[in-house]
């Protein structure tokens, strides 16, 4: 079935209409990278987390570092209270914590008072070094509030629940404005936690798209102009990725769903892949131009050359796309939804919306000998004379390679470390490195206690035993800090008996224990106990970042909990650590079903294109290659396999099949007309060979310009992209004739052997 040629009025009402309408979805468009987007609403820890923030403050924090030998004398701590005071008036924030409004437990004549650990009003009755003693003296300001040595004080920042990262941007914002305003910004050493970690991803990401999509889009067109050599195609060819990549964009909107830093790598993707398919029907216009077609059957003669293997490799790359869906992370599977649609919108655009235009405006001479087809004419052709004449070799020799480099792609590992998103050099790596070194790790977990009843944590016997886990999980090395309350509860026990150093420890009955808690009139044993007393949670400050350092730090914990008795009690981790922790096997999972749910549906799909099972085989082989070879180079240089790279297989999968589908097409056209095997592969590639050997040029360009990026997931991208790409032509160039050469050899010495 050959497509209908459109009229020129029916073509601009569409491209027009198209604009209009996703023009209009795009102002609602939401730029959000926030990390609860990454995890699927039916996982075990998301429905945990969403339990506990019913009960308990969310533990997203902002931390800020100030530096100085001055940090503890009046001016510094009045300056400090009104910058607590000012972000307290943020509608994000839920809590500023600072040494001059953090709760302090000292003894008293009735028992114990709960005060400020530094009160501003009263700055002028105490010393400098006073005030110093009394802050690193404190059971949990050090280490939280305050460096050991003196020399650094933090403000940390708590959220109310967010859900975007604006927010969390907005929170930032607010922090160095307000830092600003007390003139105190060469003492801010450090910025960093959660809450600066999404707001610098969603920094970067914008930033990555708005230098990288023009760039890839101007780049696009120019080699378009070097291959094509013609102004007219290449106004229409923008035009033609203008439709496509808005009309994407908008099924963002439309799916109810934000722009993330994966989908953001859509457009780069789309612009590129646009710009590769119109090079295949710009070669088909040369090819009819060479053989004497002028004006509107030129174009209609080419369209109908194009439009099986077009229809086809739309087929093959959105079934790459389409298999991003069964990676259970919800921005990889709006990327798989929006990838697959952009194929069939480039498949729509190009056999039906381009054509009347190239009937209308394009009616001036292409170049027949210069240009950009008339050097990648010679590559194509040169590669695949060389494969088809030494068929036996080449295929043993890539064979081998592929045996030697096997090993590597079993380094290859999952990993989530957000950090890792950004070089040592970033701002972010630098303040977490300063902030871990002077107070303790930003990487929260929490061990979630139950207990059978309410007030289930008012016995004495039961902290104890809380408090036994809690010391131990404290010794882990990775572990730089917890809290509890079985915390406050010593500190009151200590203060409620005149600050005897022997009574910081829990009161010996349930009785005292009530009474200490009755009188409590503090802030901090909200955060750690529930009203009924029969959930309370241990937090942990770990001092590593990826997901398989932390899911060690959790196994460790969770196997001592295995081996304590306690009846009655029950024991979950949760808190953002374990949530990153659990990526590592949804990526893992997913990547293994994408992979398997492209390779079986293209397979299918060659299969039904070439009728023949041994043709389906041959075609796939060059198009497996190229994906070891990505993994080969991923385990060999230590990237990971994260939210970024975790698409590749799929994308380079759906895209170099394309190739594949065009000299195959062209191959058996010219086998079933009558001619040899061997005309008809060099035919096929002096002829297909031109525009595959351009695109190629053009999307390994094109992805190559990511690899500058300083965000490593946009570097990643681009940098295996390419590679991959490049891989998979020169695969494509040299594989493929040699593998159909030998299938040739082979069927014929068994012909002669039956006869």
């Amino acid at each position: 079935m050959q497509p209908r040629l459109l009229s020129l009025r029916t073509t601009i009402v569409l491209i027009v209409a198209i604009h209009l309408v996703a023009g209009a979805l795009l102002w609602r468009l939401e730029v959000n990278n926030a990390p609860e987007l990454y995890f699927p609403d039916n996982s075990p820890a998301v429905i945990l987390d969403r339990q506990l923030r019913a009960e308990f403050p969310d533990d997203e924090v902002l931390i800020g570092l100030f530096s100085g030998d001055d940090l503890y004398s009046r001016d510094f701590l009045a300056a400090l209270d009104r910058i607590s005071q000012q972000l307290e008036q943020h509608a994000d924030v839920d809590r500023v914590f600072a040494v001059t409004n953090a709760d302090h437990i000292g003894g008293s004549e009735d028992g114990f008072t709960v005060e400020r650990l530094i009160d501003p009003a009263t700055l002028d009755d105490t010393s400098t070094e006073q005030r110093r003693q009394r802050v690193l003296q404190d059971r949990f300001a050090p280490g939280w509030l305050a460096a050991q040595d003196g020399k650094a004080l933090a403000l940390v920042v708590r959220a109310k629940p967010l859900e975007e990262s604006r927010q969390r941007a907005s929170i930032v914002a607010a922090l160095h404005r307000a830092v600003a305003a007390e003139k105190l910004e060469n003492r801010l050493v450090a910025v960093a936690g959660p809450i600066a970690l999404d707001a610098a991803e969603m920094h970067s990401m914008l930033q990555d798209s708005a230098l990288f999509t023009p760039l890839v889009v101007i780049m696009g067109l120019l080699l378009l102009l070097w291959v094509v050599g013609r102004l007219p195609p290449i106004l229409i060819g923008a035009v033609a990725m203008s439709t496509v990549v808005i009309s994407c964009v908008a099924l963002i909107v439309a799916l109810g769903r934000p722009y993330t830093l994966v989908t953001a790598m859509a457009p780069t993707l789309l612009f590129a892949y646009t710009a590769a398919n119109l090079l295949h029907f710009y070669a088909a216009l040369l090819r009819m131009h060479n053989a004497g077609f002028r004006g509107t059957k030129r174009v209609i003669f080419a369209m109908q050359q194009v439009h099986k293997p077009t229809l086809f490799n739309m087929l093959s790359t959105a079934a790459g796309m389409i298999s991003l869906v069964l990676v259970p992370i919800p921005p990889i599977q709006v990327f798989g939804i929006v990838g697959a649609f952009g194929t069939l919108m480039i498949y729509l655009v190009v056999i039906y919306l381009v054509p009347p235009l190239l009937i209308r405006y394009d009616s001036g001479r292409w170049p027949k000998k210069s240009g950009g087809f008339a050097w990648t004419r010679r590559i194509s052709y040169g590669l695949a004379r060389f494969s088809m004449r030494h068929a036996g070799w080449v295929t043993i020799t890539i064979a081998l390679l592929a045996a030697v480099t096997a090993p590597q792609i079993f380094k290859v590992q999952a990993e989530s470390d957000l950090l890792k998103f950004f070089d040592a050099a970033h701002p972010l790596s630098q303040s977490t490195r300063v902030i871990e070194d002077r107070l303790a790790g930003v990487t929260a977990l929490e061990i979630v206690v139950d207990g059978p009843g309410r007030d289930a944590f008012k016995q004495a016997e039961r902290l104890k035993q809380l408090k036994s886990v809690q010391d131990w999980v404290e010794a882990l090395p990775e572990v730089d800090r917890t809290m509890s309350m079985m915390d406050v509860v010593e500190e009151m026990h200590w203060a409620f008996n005149g600050e005897d150093p022997a009574k910081r420890v829990l009161p010996d009955n349930d009785r005292l224990l009530s009474q200490l808690l009755l009188i409590y009139d503090g802030n901090d044993l909200q955060d750690l106990v529930n009203n009924e007393y029969q959930r309370t949670r241990i937090l942990l400050n770990v001092n590593v970042h990826g997901a398989n350092a932390i899911q060690s730090v959790i196994e460790k914990i969770e196997a001592h909990l295995e081996r304590v008795h306690a009846p009655g009690l029950s024991w979950q981790i949760s808190g953002d650590g374990r949530l990153f922790s659990d990526q590592e096997d949804l990526l893992v999972v997913g990547q293994l079903h994408s992979f398997i749910g492209a390779f079986g549906q293209i397979f299918l799909i060659m299969l039904i294109l070439w009728r023949s099972l041994p043709a389906a085989v041959i075609s796939m082989l060059p198009n497996l290659a190229p994906l070891a070879f990505i993994f080969v180079v991923m385990g060999a240089s230590g990237i990971y396999l994260d939210m970024a790279t975790v698409l590749i297989a799929s994308v380079v999968l759906g895209i170099t099949v394309d190739d594949t589908i065009h000299f195959f097409h062209s191959y058996l056209e010219r086998r079933h007309k009558g001619c040899g095997v061997v005309f008809s592969l060099a035919r096929s590639f002096e002829a297909s060979g031109r525009a595959v050997v351009a695109i190629s040029l053009l999307l390994v360009a094109q992805f190559l310009l990511l690899a500058s990026s300083r965000f490593q997931p946009t570097a990643h991208f681009g940098l295996l992209a390419s590679m991959g790409l490049l891989a998979g032509q020169l695969l494509e160039l040299l594989l493929l004739p040699a593998l159909i050469v030998l299938w040739n050899r082979l069927k014929t010495r068994h012909w002669f052997m039956t006869v």
